[in-house]
């Protein structure tokens, strides 16, 4: 009986240790969970960005079809003015030099447009991997707490049954010292 007392006190030790076990990875998997609500966010706000960029891009495209509808202009005025040429040359040069300059302003705007739709291009690109990545490492995290929880859950039930066999034996055992069953009954008992 004190045997069996002392291996039903081991078993609680263990199943008090599995149940702080389980109490800390229950702790870790809220960890993650929060972890994840945070990439999550994270996520968000970097799709919400990337619509702004988007967004950005439209406009930056309608602007260069603008300014494009702006240097055809220009060009078109520029014939007009060749036309009309004899009456009105001293206009007319000041014009051309005027024109000349809205072209080298509308090429550097174009320029640093085009550099910009670049960047912007490029920093999408970088943020669909890094959301990608990080999608892939939260997936792993989570499939991983959910294996080692099943495999404590399984671990549990199996000490929840084991500590009720050895309770069940403790009470046969307890009726066998009153003189029911014999020496080899209570053998059988303990060597479960």
């Amino acid at each position: 009986i004190i045997s069996m007392t002392e291996k039903l006190r081991q078993r609680e030790n263990e199943v008090l240790a599995l149940k702080t076990q389980n109490f800390e990875l229950a702790g870790k998997l809220d960890g993650t969970e929060a972890v994840k609500d945070f990439l999550i966010s994270k996520v968000r706000e970097i799709e919400a960005a990337m619509t702004k960029n988007r967004d950005s891009e439209g406009k930056l495209t309608q602007q260069i079809a603008s300014d494009q509808e702006v240097i055809a202009f220009l060009d078109g005025r520029v014939q007009e003015l060749e036309r009309n040429e004899r009456v009105l040359l001293a206009e007319k040069e000041s014009l051309v030099n005027e024109i000349k300059k809205k072209k080298d302003q509308n090429a550097k705007k174009i320029t640093v447009l085009s550099d910009m739709l670049q960047f912007e291009r490029e920093k999408l690109v970088e943020n669909e991997r890094e959301w990608k990545s990080a999608k892939k490492v939260l997936v792993k995290e989570v499939k991983s707490c959910r294996t080692q929880i099943l495999a404590l859950h399984a671990e549990r039930d199996g000490l929840r049954e084991q500590n009720g066999k050895l309770q069940k034996a403790m009470l046969s055992a307890g009726v066998g010292a009153n003189g029911s069953g014999s020496y080899s009954d209570r053998r059988v008992l303990y060597s479960d």
